[in-house]
């Protein structure tokens, strides 16, 4: 009896399981979950808001885009929900929430679908939105220590606190260990901080097949060997290497962003290049930038080279010569060039309309082709400037006014008689930030950000020193002394005692300051804040240094 049934023939290679873009997305959120568990334990709900909130303005986005182009629905594909899960991991989680609306709507509408959507973007989009919102200086260096989980609707009473990258960025070890490094326990992005997770989801990607290893590993190892070689802490070239590493956002970016399909190499030989100057990139930018962490300005930087890396990795056919495709190419554009024919040009000034000088149908057709698509464009932007003005409206009017007024009761504190604080361009060692106090009668003084190891941890604080050398008052910003006892020392009628005093302040003796019984390690801590900030104001150097003023 024979088999009727269709006999159905396939070519080699055969694929053994069915991959979609969904599916590989949806590998990419599965990787990033510990990290965003991680964060939540590590900073609050408030994480959650701020992810929410990012992945339903990109997918929000991208939806109305294509409905107003009449483009098929492209957000089953669930990459606006990897760009805007990406876009949140990387902001603090004092961000207000129009920032990932911002971000989302420039991430999905300008730099993916204008260039034709998914797979014809030149940059990564979650990564171009996080380097945009950077414009706003406020908004992207408010980093809070972990396990402070700011509320849901206000940020006023986080406190904030110095990150790894800034001890790195003046030449200093951070006094995290390894340990503390690799779990997140310290100030930053909200997904970047935890190394361990992303490291256990770029292995479950690497498993999965979903990425290829060479760029991120690329990366990496440009990143440890140059910062092994050219150390710039104290404590030793592995130390500072592996501080390197472990800090800012090189493991995400290296992970997540360095391994997109879209913007990185498709050569092995590129991406292995595309790794490589990623991490010369970012090791240039950290030491020399004055921005801390460059990872984002590199892998960007390196997206407007793939076509090239590209061409410089193709494998070469075998029995063809090394520069045989150059030699080709060359002749293709000499050949090219030759068919170039100049013709005179013939002017018709005083012809009819009859002769054919009128634009005719198709250029009327053309343009109005033009016009519609030029209108939902104009619509789509004016609604989504809509959408982040309300939400900015709505949210971000308190917290401004709560921060200029905790800014102010500091100010009154740490320098009575000033009236304003502006930025300065001064850095010197062991300062975070050296800001200056003016009054209607000119310079008052300088305000030092320093930090020092308590009884609990390390201690911030921020202290006044006026143009004479002595202290005008001292403030503790942030903090981990346990309650009653060592608090007891952070109290003004403490604090006060340091006041007019200068030089060298010791725990006894001449120049010396009292101590509270039980509260030892917290005093010599605030002595030894203030003795940082007189010596740094004592030497520092603003010969030749000009700058404009603007308030904090």
């Amino acid at each position: 009896m024979t088999d009727s049934r269709p006999v159905i023939r396939r070519r080699p290679p055969q694929i053994a399981q069915v991959s979609s873009i969904s599916s590989t997305m949806l590998d990419v959120i599965v990787a990033l979950l510990p990290a965003l568990g991680m964060a939540v334990y590590l900073f609050g709900i408030r994480v959650l808001a701020l992810t929410a909130v990012s992945v339903i303005t990109c997918v929000a986005a991208e939806y109305l885009y294509c409905r107003l182009r009449k483009l098929p629905d492209s957000t089953q594909d669930l990459s606006a929900c990897v760009t805007g899960l990406l876009l949140a991991m990387t902001l603090p989680v004092t961000a207000p929430y129009w920032a990932p609306v911002l971000g989302g709507v420039f991430a999905i509408v300008v730099v993916k679908q204008l260039y034709g959507g998914l797979g014809r973007n030149f940059m990564n989009p979650a990564l171009a939105g996080r380097m945009l919102l950077t414009t706003f200086p406020g908004l992207m260096t408010r980093w809070v220590e972990a396990f402070q989980r700011p509320g849901l609707l206000s940020t006023a009473d986080a406190v904030t606190s110095a990150t790894p990258m800034s001890y790195l960025h003046n030449g200093q070890l951070p006094p995290q260990s390894v340990g503390q490094l690799l779990m997140g326990q310290h100030g930053g992005a909200m997904g970047g901080v935890a190394v361990m997770m992303l490291i256990l989801g770029g292995l479950y990607l690497v498993a999965r097949r979903v990425i290829q290893p060479r760029a991120p590993l690329a990366f990496l190892a440009t990143v440890a060997l140059l910062t092994f070689l050219f150390p710039q802490g104290d404590g030793g070239r592995v130390a500072w290497m592996l501080a390197q590493l472990f800090s800012g956002g090189l493991m995400l970016g290296a992970i997540f962003m360095a391994s997109d399909y879209t913007t990185t190499p498709v050569t092995p030989r590129g991406q292995v290049l595309f790794g490589v100057g990623c991490g010369l990139l970012t090791v240039l930018l950290r030491y020399f930038g004055s921005y801390p962490d460059g990872v984002g300005w590199a892998i960007l930087t390196m997206n407007c080279c793939v076509w090239l890396l590209d061409r410089t990795g193709m494998p070469h056919r075998f029995g063809v010569g090394r520069f045989a495709a150059t030699r080709a190419q060359v002749a293709q554009v000499r050949e090219s060039l030759a068919q170039i024919k100049f013709v005179k040009p013939q002017l018709r000034i005083f012809s009819r309309a009859g002769e054919g000088t009128m634009p005719g149908e198709g250029y009327l057709d053309e343009l109005r082709l033009k016009v519609r698509h030029g209108g939902a464009l104009a619509v789509t932007v004016a609604l989504m400037a809509g959408l982040v003005f309300g939400v900015h409206e709505l949210t971000d009017f308190d917290t401004v006014r709560t921060e200029t007024k905790l800014q102010q009761e500091l100010l009154s504190q740490v320098m009575p008689e000033a009236t304003t604080r502006t930025e300065t361009p001064y850095r010197a060692s062991g300062a975070l930030s050296i800001t200056a106090g003016y009054n209607n009668s000119g310079l008052v003084g300088y305000c030092v950000e320093v930090q020092a190891h308590g009884f609990g941890g390390l201690m911030t604080a921020v202290v006044g020193v006026n143009t004479n050398g002595e202290v005008t008052g001292v403030a503790i910003t942030s903090h981990n002394e346990t309650l009653s006892v060592g608090t007891q020392a952070l109290e003004s009628d403490y604090l006060d005692q340091y006041k007019g005093k200068s030089g060298t302040i010791r725990s006894s003796g001449s120049n010396a300051v009292d101590t509270i019984s039980g509260a030892t390690a917290t005093c010599e801590a605030i002595t030894d804040c203030v003795n940082q900030a007189l010596s740094i104001v004592a030497n520092l150097d603003t010969e030749g240094v000009e700058y404009v003023d603007g308030e904090v």
